[in-house]
């Protein structure tokens, strides 16, 4: 008998005994104790294994085995030991379910163990109680990203290797050869992008997959990895890329004056990631960096008056004519 099945058979034993077993009763009930020549040599074996199960969580208890407590016993009570029955709110059953959408399509890595582990739950989400069945009212697009290309960007990562693609950057219609080194994939805002070290530019950036194309592993054969992921790296640092950060473009900073009814909203969701300086009038300004223009004016604009342009002088003057634009075409539309 190998340690393992002399670890199980005592589980086993502790599990379905009525009353606490003693030493000797536990020495009898497993073949491994009942080898060893002394009752010192199997209570240290027993000692080792009870400690080693206690570690794992096991609840291994000692209680007396009779109401005078002379002698004790040990025991493991089934109510600690076993998992309680899993139950879903419709909310957390919704999910769920939504996740299995998303698995059985293919578009997640790991979406074949994903869509085993919803399996495996899938007794547990039907009816519960008077609820009755769960519908949910979503509608899902097709997705932007290729599989295949999500697929080998995941096991590029996880092998690191270097991976060759055609991108376009938005609002270009250039497309360019890129080598990546992909030190992680996330998903936000209803797409996936891939951080890695970008041979052309020398330095780290993001790539969205939707703009990709002709997804492909440098060194496909060989089993060593194409280059080491640096051990600072955090992909968290990069899954907060907003919007006018991404893409092609010199990079700036851009100061904006907020309104005391959004400069608390806008803290909350930004403070972490910008400088944010607060005004004694309850607004605030907030220095942001700019690499992707249109996508800096689509999020200034979105909060109206209550968001004011105040540097570089040539931003301010282009969001003043996109404005302007906005105006007249509105007018266009009115007559």
């Amino acid at each position: 008998m190998n340690k393992l099945e002399r670890l199980m058979n005592l589980v086993a034993m502790l599990l379905e005994v009525r009353r606490p077993a003693t030493l000797e009763q536990i020495r009898n009930s497993i073949p491994d104790y009942r080898k060893q020549r002394s009752m010192a040599s199997f209570k240290r074996m027993f000692e080792r294994d009870k400690s080693e199960l206690r570690e794992m969580g096991i609840p291994i208890r000692v209680e007396p085995v009779d109401a005078f407590g002379e002698e004790t016993g040990y025991r493991i009570p089934k109510e600690e030991y076993y998992l309680p029955e899993v139950e879903f709110t419709l909310e957390e059953k919704a999910a769920l379910l939504l996740v299995s959408r998303f698995a059985s399509g293919g578009m997640i890595p790991l979406s074949r163990e994903a869509s085993s582990a919803l399996l495996k739950l899938s007794p547990d989400l039907g009816r519960s109680g008077e609820e009755g069945p769960l519908r949910i009212p979503v509608r899902f697009a097709h997705p932007a990203e290729s599989p295949e290309a999500l697929s080998k960007l995941w096991e590029a990562s996880v092998r690191r290797k270097t991976v060759r693609f055609a991108y376009r950057s938005l609002g270009s219609p250039e497309v360019r050869e890129r080598s990546l080194d992909p030190y992680g994939i996330y998903f936000d805002r209803g797409a996936w992008y891939v951080v890695g070290f970008c041979h052309l530019r020398n330095e780290v950036r993001s790539f969205r997959l939707s703009r990709m194309d002709r997804v492909e592993l440098v060194n496909p054969d060989s089993p060593d990895p194409d280059f080491r992921r640096p051990a600072e790296f955090r992909l968290r640092d990069y899954s907060r890329v907003l919007p006018w950060e991404f893409e092609e473009g010199t990079e700036y900073q851009a100061e904006v004056r907020l309104s005391p009814r959004i400069a608390w909203w806008v803290e909350r969701d930004l403070g972490d990631v910008y400088p944010f300086r607060c005004l004694e009038d309850g607004g605030a300004v907030i220095k942001v960096r700019v690499r992707n223009e249109d996508a800096f004016f689509d999020w200034v604009l979105s909060l109206a008056e209550d968001a004011e342009v105040l540097s570089p002088p040539g931003l301010r003057e282009k969001t003043v004519r996109r404005l302007e634009e906005m105006l007249e075409y509105l007018e266009g539309e009115g007559k």
